[in-house]
């Protein structure tokens, strides 16, 4: 029979095709690992720090404030002395704003809304346990991607 694999051939052939199959869906399953937005929809944050790259980390605490449970990464797109309640970007939802107390007084923070990086939980050393970049900083909507923020 011309054109015909032998027996032993197609058979291999179908199992791996039975093999791709099966791994197919796990790969998926794996790509679906995503923030859930609704979880960090808390608006307030009980810690923020300024990093050495020019990014601020806002970490959010449980209710009752004993334990970090999310953590994200903002640029920062303005650092201004003071407090600045009168703001116009304060009505601008494409801004957050972030108020501490510097060294030598107040501080204010005009970060973007979306954070870059999500995490959730922490380690010991205060990094997320799970953490997704969002390269387009949209907000979170599926177009995340897992990474790994710890050494």
């Amino acid at each position: 029979m011309r054109g015909s694999l032998p027996f032993i051939k197609r058979s291999v052939v179908l199992g791996g095709i039975m093999f791709l199959l099966m791994i197919v869906p796990f790969v998926s399953v794996a790509c679906l690992d995503v923030p859930n937005p609704e979880e960090f929809q808390v608006d307030l944050p009980s810690e923020s720090k300024l990093l050495p790259n020019g990014m601020m980390v806002v970490v959010y605490s449980d209710s009752a404030g004993e334990r970090r449970t999310h953590i994200t990464i903002h640029r920062v797109l303005r650092v201004l002395p003071g407090r600045h309640p009168s703001l116009p970007e304060l009505r601008d939802p494409k801004f957050k704003v972030m108020e501490t107390d510097g060294t030598i007084g107040p501080i204010t923070y005009l970060l973007k809304s979306h954070a870059l990086y999500y995490g959730e939980g922490t380690d010991s050393l205060g990094f997320p346990r799970k953490s997704w970049i969002d390269p387009e900083e949209d907000g979170l909507n599926g177009n995340e991607h897992s990474v790994s923020l710890a050494g």
